[in-house]
């Protein structure tokens, strides 16, 4: 091959002698090109998309991962199974450890919260305890925000203190300002936002700076949110966990929780939870997997229920006090506006009554069902000084703003109108 000159072409040889070799690298390219697209296209799915398909590229086989329910994996020889023992390889063990089922709803939250992984668990106590035992030792501190659900609260004042772990807690406002005059004295900040059952709103992007500045470990609670309505580790928050039992479910039918980080932390927490026992049951990992792909869609009736009976609720003379975040009238709710896509299906309202009075008007709903739990289809109420935060001292439940009349209200994706005539109807019979 000659040039316009003339001349011989420094590349003639080549494109003669093994034209195949140009046509392997043009193919190589295109196919790199190709999977870049593709690697591009799953980076940017939505939430929707996730919630149903996750972030990675579509298995050959089945098109809902099945129910691995078994205790224990079979390997063709010892070396084999030696090699997963020591983590040479990722094929299953036992399911105290890991199973493909349990795996596959872990894939799918890693993607909702943006985290390197997942783990899933029995309960969202399991993940809690896990957390904390994996991540603090005897004689360090936590530092903790004092509204927190009942549960977590009796963790850390009950059983914490019999490991050798201190619990200092501060109010909303203080906590910033305590993580940064910490002065290396705590290991671990946690907090939750919204909170339960008042639904207080913490900055959750000052809390990130100031423990990352502080070399403190920052987790939050984010089951009332959800990573539909915020994502705390986009924001610099190192370890979300949840009651997964509640809007990930969302359904009432399991009991689960799961943590999400980076792998590094996620490491000490894996290690803990084989130890600790706190193992989700493959058929619980299958309905959660399930839940989960309507967990968007869910959230959009939940967020839009909760805000219509929050404005109108708000208007009612009868009620002393409603706490919702979306309210223009929450002292955060311009924080709020900041951090979250949508205020969630939570809501509470103080009575202007006493305890019987404000028992006698849970039990008159008709709509919203006398259970304790949240998050799922339907609605339901409780009272927390008697329910999630029983055995609390009135000290302590005033510091949380908690009343003898507040009333929690887990708002379904039921008729709007239906719910608020339910509320209303009910306030008429003790009014």
């Amino acid at each position: 091959m000659t040039c316009s000159a003339g001349q011989s072409c420094c590349y003639s040889p080549w494109l003669t002698t093994d034209r195949s070799i140009f046509r392997t690298v043009c193919a190589n390219l295109v196919h790199l090109a190709a999977e870049s697209v593709k690697e591009n296209a799953q980076k940017m799915r939505g939430l929707s998309t996730r919630c149903v398909q996750g972030d990675g590229p579509q298995k050959a086989g089945p098109a809902v991962e099945p129910i691995f329910q078994t205790s224990t994996f079979v390997f063709e020889n010892q070396q084999e199974m030696l090699a997963s023992v020591i983590g040479k390889s990722d094929k299953h063990v036992y399911t105290r450890w890991s199973n493909p089922t349990t795996r596959n709803v872990e894939t799918r939250l890693s993607a909702l919260e943006h985290t390197e992984g997942s783990l899933m668990f029995s309960s969202g106590m399991a993940a809690i305890s896990s957390a904390v035992f994996a991540m603090v030792h005897n004689g360090e501190r936590v530092l903790s925000c004092d509204s927190i659900y009942g549960g977590t609260l009796h963790l850390f004042e009950d059983i914490l203190p019999q490991s050798g772990i201190s619990v200092d807690f501060v109010g909303l406002d203080e906590l910033v300002d305590s993580i940064s005059d910490s002065n290396g004295r705590h290991r671990m900040c946690y907090f939750e936002t919204p909170t339960n059952p008042t639904l207080g709103i913490v900055d959750v992007r000052a809390v990130a700076q100031a423990s990352r500045e502080a070399g403190m470990l920052s987790v939050i609670d984010n089951t009332f949110a959800t990573p539909i309505n915020q994502r705390p580790h986009e924001m610099g928050i190192d370890i979300v966990i949840h009651s997964a039992t509640k809007y990930l479910g969302g359904h009432s039918d399991i009991i689960a929780g799961s943590v999400s980080a980076d792998e590094v932390h996620l490491a000490k927490v894996r290690k803990a939870a084989r130890l600790l026992g706190g193992t989700p049951d493959p058929f619980a990992a299958f309905l959660l997997d399930r839940g989960i792909k309507t967990l968007a869609l869910r959230m959009e009736r939940h967020n839009s229920n909760a805000g219509y009976l929050a404005e109108k609720l708000s208007e009612d003379s009868r009620i002393r006090k409603v706490y919702y975040p979306g309210l223009r009238s929450h002292p955060r709710y311009e924080i709020a506006c900041r951090q979250m896509d949508g205020f969630g299906g939570m809501l509470a309202i103080d009575l202007d009554c006493n305890l019987e009075t404000t028992e006698r008007f849970v039990d008159s709903l008709q709509l919203f069902l006398n259970a304790v739990s949240l998050g799922g289809v339907q609605s339901l109420a409780s009272i927390p000084a008697i329910t999630t935060h029983y055995g609390i001292s009135d000290s302590v439940l005033e510091r949380m703003g908690i009343s003898k009349s507040t009333v929690r209200l887990s708002v379904g994706i039921e008729d709007p109108e239906d719910l608020l005539t339910d509320i209303t109807t009910a306030l008429s019979v003790v009014s």
